[in-house]
C-alpha cells in the first residue's frame, strides 16, 4: 500500500508507533536548543526530583545498563549540568547532584516539556484524559510485566 503523504501515515506503521516516533521528534526539536537529548532529560529530571542518587540507582530507575548512565553522566558533567560527589557515609559511592546550569536547564526543560504536553492533549476533554490516562498506566504496567516475564527489568538489555 502507498503512504498517505496527506495524512503523513503509512499503513504497515501502526499509529501507537507514529505517535511514538512524532513525539521523540517533537520532544528532540523542543530540547535540543537546550543542549539535552530527550534521554538526557529523563536523567535529568530524575535528579532534580531526587537529587543524590547513586548512579546505580539512577541506572536502575531509568532502565539502562551502569555503563550507558557513565557516558551519560560525563556528557553531562561536560556540559556543566550535573556534578559528582562522594557518599559521606560511603566513599565507594558517588552520588549525582544538578549543578546550578543543570538545575536551570531542566527547569526550562520541564516548562518546554509541559508545552508539549498541552500540544499532545488538546482539544480533549478532562474525561477523555482521565480515560487516557487509565490506558496509557495500563499501555506502562503491561510493558513492564512483559519485561519482568523475560527476566530483566527491561527487554533491551
Amino acid at each position: 500500500m502507498p503512504v498517505d503523504t496527506e495524512n503523513h501515515t503509512c499503513p504497515d506503521i501502526p499509529l501507537f508507533a507514529q505517535i511514538t516516533r512524532l513525539r521523540f521528534l517533537r520532544v528532540h526539536a523542543v530540547l535540543g536548543s537546550l543542549g539535552i537529548h530527550p534521554g538526557q532529560y529523563h536523567l535529568l529530571a530524575l535528579v532534580a526530583h531526587a537529587g543524590g542518587m547513586s548512579q546505580s540507582e539512577l541506572a536502575t530507575q531509568l532502565y539502562i545498563k551502569p555503563s550507558t548512565l557513565t557516558v551519560m553522566v560525563g556528557r553531562l558533567m561536560k556540559a556543566d549540568l550535573v556534578h559528582r560527589s562522594r557518599d559521606p557515609n560511603d566513599k565507594r559511592i558517588l552520588r549525582i547532584y544538578l549543578t546550578e546550569r543543570g538545575s536551570a536547564v531542566i527547569a526550562e526543560a520541564i516548562s518546554r516539556f509541559t508545552r508539549i504536553e498541552e500540544e499532545t492533549f488538546a482539544g480533549f476533554t478532562d474525561e477523555e484524559m482521565a480515560q487516557f490516562t487509565t490506558f496509557a498506566t495500563r499501555i506502562r504496567n503491561n510493558l513492564l510485566k512483559a519485561a519482568e516475564s523475560e527476566g530483566a527489568p527491561c527487554p533491551w538489555f
